[in-house]
């Protein structure tokens, strides 16, 4: 079977979410039933790692499976990570850093003083009206 590692918080123990398609017999509609595995960690996995475990004989009261190899790591992690690495690419190249904005010499910067500046005449006009 096949399933992503949920928990490592145990010692030589990870729980195992192993996640299957099933239709009802009746209305023909699918779903997914999940069903958590405790199993026997002797290569020392990381949260998130898919892996492939196999039935063995009892270990504990609740550890029947063992880890037989990880097929992938964790993908959650790596596609965070290479969104992260696009928005970059995609916010330098709307703001080049050519257009910084210049400082005060108080320590405030010009858009700043802009925006300051522009609350103030919209709190004007609102009182007009």
């Amino acid at each position: 079977m096949i399933g992503r590692v949920v928990s490592t918080k145990m010692q030589k123990t990870a729980a195992v979410l192993v996640e299957r398609i099933a239709k009802h017999p009746l209305y023909q509609k699918t779903f997914i039933r999940s069903k958590k595995y405790l199993v026997d960690d002797s290569i020392g996995v990381k949260m998130g790692d898919m892996v492939e475990i196999i039935k063995v004989k009892p270990i504990s009261k609740n550890k029947h499976w063992k880890i037989v190899k990880v097929i992938g790591k964790n993908l959650k992690e790596i596609t965070e990570e290479k969104l992260k690495e696009e928005a970059k690419k995609i916010i330098a190249e709307m703001m080049p850093e050519g257009k910084k904005s210049e400082e005060l010499s108080d320590g405030s910067s010009l858009a700043e003083e802009e925006t300051k500046k522009d609350r103030k005449n919209l709190t004007k006009e609102r009182r007009k009206i």
